[in-house]
């Protein structure tokens, strides 16, 4: 049998197994402990296993009767940057980003033995969204913006809104609001032109 260790996680629990000299992690309770929906992200595991190193394991403690999909541990992080937080379901959002800021750190820790050296909390860690105005090539300026703030072009705004999950239910009734609203005041003004 392979070595496993368990790894408490922000409320899951998280594994390690010794596959070929290095550690995996199966995949499964990672998404799920995000509350990310598992089919969704197996297929894109699946469909290109090479990139992400993707093994199946018999894994008793997990399915003594099924494989678990399990990745190296080295290519975790690579993957978790592929989740876009401002995609995601708003109640899940902040879940999803401390797994790609915190999970392969404690993982390799845990791997390493270094769990007793983990502090009591981790420290959430700052970042800052810039949005970057570009000119041939060169930056003309930066100005922060909020973790909110999408940038796309006028024309791929009904298509945006027609993709699940660039928008919460909350979004799509303050921008019906707004657009209805300028709506009915270009109609007065152009009947008063008339």
């Amino acid at each position: 049998m392979n070595n496993q260790i368990r790894v408490p996680f922000h409320g899951s629990n998280l594994f390690l197994i010794q596959h070929n000299g290095e550690p995996y992690t199966p995949m499964r309770p990672v998404v799920e402990g995000m509350g990310l929906a598992w089919q969704t992200q197996h297929r894109k595991l699946t469909t290109n296993t090479e990139r992400w190193g993707v093994t199946m394991m018999v894994i008793p403690s997990l399915d003594r009767h099924n494989e678990a999909t399990c990745i190296p541990l080295r290519k975790l992080f690579g993957w978790l940057q592929t989740l876009q937080p401002n995609r995601i379901r708003a109640d899940i959002r902040d879940k999803v980003i401390q797994y790609q800021n915190e999970c392969d750190d404690v993982l390799w820790r845990y791997w390493n033995k270094e769990a007793n050296q983990l502090p009591a909390h981790t420290p959430t860690r700052v970042t800052t969204k810039l949005l970057m105005t570009l000119e041939n090539g060169r930056v003309l300026g930066t100005v922060p913006v909020g973790n909110d703030v999408m940038v796309f072009e006028r024309s791929r705004l009904p298509e945006l809104l027609r993709e699940p999950g660039y928008f919460s239910i909350e979004d799509y009734a303050k921008i019906a609001e707004t657009a209805n609203s300028r709506l009915a005041m270009l109609l007065a003004v152009k009947g008063k032109n008339c």
